[in-house]
């Protein structure tokens, strides 16, 4: 079996633990409250990353997918009752079409890894970016074998949350009773409130809703500094201090009922994503890793010992736009050829529930994609290229002679050869940015430049697009025929993001 995902967050956790950095899992997060932003909207996302050249498929689970009463069993372990019959949701998944899943290689009929999405009712959620313990507690609270992992995460609570609370409270149940497979940190939201959620070990976490004049960013970093637990926005296992405390790692007031859940849990580590990703938000950040500390960037709802609103130190230099968010992933060390996919929600509290998240989606490299706007509660399916399977790429040590693309590659091991990606990519979403954000990889930067702006003019065309989605919706009376209508919108919106990569790939491949 594979266990590509599991296998790698686990050496991850290990080298982190041994004091040696990586980039295996670079996943990123942002979120953006609505004080901070132009339209008084509120924004999250995150990369996907894992591999380059590795498929996704992002498409609609149906209503009714899981039945009440259904026993599900994920890739690892873990095993869950669906209590109600599925809401409908989006999803970016891994790629089992074919018959075998990816995550760990197993045949049988399960779900394989959903990274985010929205339900029908207006849930939204980013699970996971992986975050990993200092050596003290993996061994004091170690993963259990039948905890949940972020391969399950979203397939169960976007199947069965009402709210975002709701799915909060399905979450935390989950993890008091099973435990949890693996370190996260996950956002889940709806138009009226965001919850962060934290766990670095195997039984304990932290939870805390969001306020609106907030900002921050996350590159596989535990956030949460000084809590004061008792204030009434933190939601927190019974055992957090206690847990800390006995394995010896406890930083805070255990009088005061206060923890440092980062230098308590978390591997004492300095992403270096991080300086980029906050110089990007203030341009007078002069953040290297060696000056950055914690408090810098870290949520408290502690200052002079009293309990006060959460809060970080990040300050933006500019109210931020839509298009600031498609910027932050292209910024240096986030933007790489292993992003999976990006997902972007913005979610408005004055708007109908149906029509109050608006979810975009890009795929592969931040730096070269395009990206599709879906109101993805109504959403009833998803353009036909993100939902297709053309099969794996392949490595080969001698360079192909055929007519797929292909680039050179060093394994893991150190091997020296080729990746070739399937003989139908241009049939894919995926595979199409793939192949492109590949070959920009061996060529000039006027070649590079011009990639991008063919993507620019299409993004604007995209973005004129959603304001004659927008004004449909405004104008809907019935929500069924409004579903059907913006599921077209967004499909021909898609189907322009493809034809520019389709487009870009025969560009540069001719020079």
């Amino acid at each position: 079996m594979k266990m590509l995902k599991k296998l790698t967050a686990l050496v991850i956790a290990l080298t982190l633990v041994m004091g040696l950095s990586t980039g295996a899992l670079a996943c990123t997060s942002i979120y953006v409250g609505s004080d901070l932003t132009e339209d008084g909207q509120t924004y999250f996302a995150r990369s996907e990353d894992l591999a380059n050249s590795y498929n996704k498929v992002f498409y609609v689970s149906p209503a009714g997918n899981h039945q009440a009463g259904e026993a599900y069993a994920g890739c690892y372990g873990f095993e869950y009752t669906f209590v109600k019959d599925s809401y409908a949701y989006t999803a970016f998944r891994d790629d089992n079409l074919a018959g075998e899943c990816p995550d760990c290689g197993d045949l049988h009929e399960h779900t394989p890894y959903e990274a985010g999405g929205t339900n029908e009712m207006g849930v939204s959620m980013t699970a996971t970016v992986s975050i990993y313990p200092n050596e003290a507690m993996v061994l004091a609270d170690p993963y259990p074998e039948t905890g949940i992992e972020e391969a399950e995460i979203v397939t169960v609570v976007l199947s069965q949350a009402d709210s975002a609370k709701d799915g909060l409270d399905i979450l935390m149940g989950i993890y008091d009773e099973y435990g949890m497979a693996g370190g996260s940190s996950i956002v889940i939201a709806d138009q009226n409130e965001t919850w962060y959620i934290e766990n670095c070990t195997g039984t304990q976490y932290i939870a805390m809703q969001l306020p609106s004049d907030m900002i921050f960013v996350n590159p596989n970093m535990s956030l949460v500094g000084l809590i004061d637990l008792d204030d009434e926005g933190i939601i927190a296992s019974e055992d957090l201090i206690a847990t800390a405390v006995d394995a010896g790692a406890f930083v805070g007031d255990e009088a005061e009922n206060q923890i440092d859940y980062r230098a308590s849990y978390s591997e004492d580590y300095m992403d270096p994503r991080m300086p980029n990703c906050l110089g990007y938000l203030n341009e007078a950040y002069d953040y290297t890793e060696e000056t950055l500390a914690y408090e810098d960037f870290c949520i408290s709802n502690v200052k002079d010992g009293q309990i006060v609103p959460l809060y970080t130190n990040i300050e933006a230099d500019r109210t931020f736009t839509l298009q600031d968010m498609f910027d932050f992933y292209k910024v240096d060390k986030v933007a790489r050829a292993a992003n999976l996919d990006i997902h972007i929600f913005q979610l408005d509290a004055g708007a109908p529930m149906e029509l109050g998240t608006v979810e975009w989606v890009a795929m592969d490299d931040g730096a070269y994609t395009v990206y599709v706007p879906y109101y993805s509660a109504l959403t009833e399916d998803t353009y036909g290229a993100y939902k297709i399977s053309v099969g794996e790429a392949e490595f080969t040590a001698e360079e192909p002679d055929g007519s797929a693309p292909y680039y050179p590659t060093t394994t893991w091991g150190g091997e020296e050869g080729f990746t070739v990606l399937p003989e139908d990519w241009a049939e894919s979403m995926y595979w199409s940015f793939d192949a492109v954000s590949n070959y920009l990889l061996y060529v000039d930067e006027s070649q590079q430049q011009a990639v991008k702006d063919a993507y620019a003019d299409v993004q604007a065309d995209i973005l004129a697009g959603f304001e004659d989605m927008k004004a449909l919706a405004a104008d809907a009376e019935d929500m069924d025929a409004l579903a059907l209508e913006v599921t077209d919108a967004s499909a021909a919106m898609a189907h322009q993001a493809h034809d520019a990569a389709l487009q870009a790939y025969e560009t540069i491949s001719a020079k």
